[in-house]
């Protein structure tokens, strides 16, 4: 199974384009968005946020840590002394 250079997405057998570079390197396309955004645009497919190669980089990603300063926990433990005096 061929999958599309650009998007990541499977080539059905019978379906699709095939451009071969003069290298002899062959570029599998599901259609043809997918080979104008490629050689026409030169747009890069894990860019696009349509392609499935974003989603898959996008899942790898790891959250962001939440950094807190001292100012927010002075903040934090001087609301925790209130409830506290508070029952």
């Amino acid at each position: 199974m061929a999958y599309c250079s650009f998007c990541n997405n499977e080539v059905l057998k019978g379906t699709g384009e095939i451009y071969v570079l003069k290298d002899g390197t062959a570029l599998n396309f599901c259609g043809s968005k997918c080979k104008r955004n490629s050689q026409k645009l030169r747009r890069e497919g894990r860019l696009m946020k349509w392609t499935s190669k974003t989603l898959v980089l996008s899942s790898e990603r790891k959250a962001p840590e939440k950094k807190e300063s001292a100012l927010a926990k002075d903040i934090a433990e001087k609301l925790k002394a209130k409830e506290a005096a508070k029952k």
